[in-house]
């Protein structure tokens, strides 16, 4: 049975459309209208945005002056341990280097059976990807092997769950906030296979002007 397959997106002239979606009215009873737009992570409401326990070095990442106090960058430590073979490891932690910084900026263009999503604004990166929402397996490509993703609607907040063959899970919930000011992401991080730091990640980004 053939796969489905992320549907990557150039980035050339999509930055501006999506936000040019902050215009929306601040509260609507649209959810997919409310998550569209441009977002700003904010650091200082935001709690361990990129997922790792302060001053926790040798687990792949590190605390990093570069990311701002709050914030985390990719160390050069061991990677994570538990029954993973050296090969597997190494996957994990170069997934978990993917995955677990949180972007600075996001656009959302979201409707009820779809949802673009842009991570980075920056052309060259090409950090966008487009998902159906009807909660069935897609496949996206990365140079430590393929992730399977999975993306729903859950009433007013969005769900995106990533697995890798590894058995690295990861869940983020988005959710915009009452006022239509704020989107919420909370982010949960487990394997059935390593031993990581079990931490609260929730990243808030205000919505762009």
């Amino acid at each position: 049975m053939a796969r489905s397959r992320v549907a990557l997106i150039p980035m050339v002239a999509l930055v501006a459309g999506l936000l040019s979606l902050t215009s929306l009215v601040a509260q609507t009873p649209d959810p997919a209208a409310a998550l569209s737009g441009g977002w700003k992570l904010n650091e200082a409401a935001s709690l361990n945005p990129d997922g790792v326990e302060t001053g926790v070095r040798g687990r792949g990442l590190q605390t990093g002056p570069e990311r701002g106090p709050n914030r985390t960058s990719v160390g050069s430590g061991p990677p994570p341990g538990g029954d993973l073979g050296a090969e597997e490891a190494q996957r994990m932690t170069v997934h978990l280097r993917m995955l677990r910084p949180a972007p600075d900026q996001l656009g959302i263009k979201a409707t009820a059976k779809e949802v673009l999503m842009v991570f980075d604004p920056d052309p060259a990166k090409n950090m966008a990807a487009k998902y159906t929402t009807d909660n069935k397996k897609s496949v996206q490509d990365t140079p430590a092997g393929p992730l399977e993703i999975k993306v729903k609607w859950d009433k007013t907040t969005l769900r995106r769950e990533i697995t890798t063959k590894e058995s690295l899970k990861v869940v983020e919930d988005y959710t915009p906030g009452s006022d239509g000011r704020q989107l919420i992401v909370t982010v949960k991080i487990s394997s059935t296979m390593a031993r990581l730091p079990n931490v609260e990640i929730k990243r808030v980004y205000d919505r762009l002007q």
